[in-house]
């Protein structure tokens, strides 16, 4: 059987939302790009889609990826896009990263529907999301509407990030704290923490032997911490004392945070002291080593936190944004983007291996909130 290698076709994100969000703020033209300045495969996959051109679409897919998105579905996702978001107007951000074998692009494309300056006229962005082949086949596609910041009414529980978050360490972790749900997340009611995690390795039940109090015993102490996707380090603390047995600091204690781009920043806390790599400005790429689990700040063991946030600074603070893993076991099961809650078992895909799935159809979402 192929590997399954397409996420979704998902469009009128929008329409899921329990509230309707603000309208959408034209953007400064200056700002628009009016072609892709880092993949041309981003104007082919655009542009096909305006003018109908499914056949060169369909065409230009990988064997695995054919199978699961037919030619109907391009077609009915063209029409969609023309007659429901209008003409594309320009690129307003774009990213391209590597995850093994796979060259990603990301783009926010604003589309916009009436003529310009009538008040009718309505602006949306729509996020182009898909992946090529060392030949440059189109081999993982995402195409669907984005949820900009400014329309965010409330807490950002329908947001989904650009980034493709990948789990941040090896081996099989427990989720102690996490989900979007208070019952099940200790962060619950934290602006910028709102969807974060807590996570340890656990054995037999047990996140020590029995008997063990020290930072050491623990069995995650010292594992390595990873960037769960590329980015710029925009925040690292690396001289925090660890805790002792029974006692908790204050804050993050030793850490990083990593800017994606979009708006988004991940944050990873409680490091062992002189463990952590990088420093700010620093660009890493996924999977990279930040520094070693360890125990300071406001934790009573070593974990991880992990949390993604707005990278805006607001009267507010930082926003908590959902923060599903890409391509990542839980409980044993594989799923192409998933939030674990409390007592999962996590661990990351082997990206360089691209372990699939095989799921049998595509999955498309219209009118639906992923």
């Amino acid at each position: 059987m192929h590997p399954l290698r397409v996420l979704l076709v998902a469009l009128s994100l929008l329409a899921g939302f329990g509230c309707k969000p603000k309208d959408l703020r034209p953007p400064d033209q200056a700002k628009l790009k009016p072609t892709s300045e880092l993949m041309p495969e981003a104007d082919r996959l655009i542009n096909g889609l305006l003018l109908g051109r499914v056949s060169e679409l369909h065409a230009w897919m990988s064997p695995s990826l054919k199978t699961v998105i037919r030619p109907p579905e391009l077609a009915a996702t063209g029409e969609r896009l023309r007659t429901r978001y209008g003409q594309p107007i320009g690129i307003l951000e774009e990213k391209v990263h590597k995850e093994g074998d796979l060259t990603w692009y990301s783009g926010l494309v604003v589309y916009a529907r009436g003529k310009a300056g009538a008040p009718d006229r309505k602006i949306r962005l729509v996020l182009y999301q898909f992946a090529i082949t060392p030949d440059r086949a189109l081999d993982r596609l995402l195409i669907r509407e984005h949820l900009a910041f400014e329309q965010i009414v409330g807490p950002a529980r329908r947001y989904s990030t650009v980034t493709r978050l990948h789990f941040v360490s090896t081996g099989e972790w427990t989720v102690v704290h996490g989900g979007p749900r208070r019952m099940t997340n200790y962060h619950h009611n934290h602006r910028g923490q709102r969807f974060a995690y807590d996570m340890v390795v656990m054995k037999g039940g047990r996140s020590r032997p029995l008997g063990t109090s020290g930072n050491k015993d623990a069995y995650c102490y010292g594992y390595p911490v990873l960037a769960p996707a590329a980015g710029t380090v925009i925040r690292a603390i690396n001289d925090v004392a660890e805790n002792g047995p029974g006692a908790e600091g204050k804050g993050g204690g030793n850490g990083v945070v990593i800017d994606h781009g979009f708006g988004e920043a991940s944050s990873l806390w409680h490091m062992i002291p002189g463990s952590v790599r990088v420093k700010v400005g620093d660009k890493v790429e996924l999977g990279q080593e930040l520094g070693k689990v360890g125990n300071s700040g406001h934790s009573s063991g070593p974990h991880i936190h992990f949390h993604v946030a707005t990278n805006v600074n607001s009267r507010e603070g930082e926003l908590g944004l959902p923060a599903p893993f890409v391509d990542v076991y839980i409980d044993g099961a594989w799923y192409e983007r998933k939030m674990p809650v409390r007592n999962d078992r996590v661990r990351r895909t082997a990206t360089d291996r691209l372990e699939r799935k095989q799921r049998g159809s595509a999955e498309v979402l219209l009118d639906a909130a992923m």
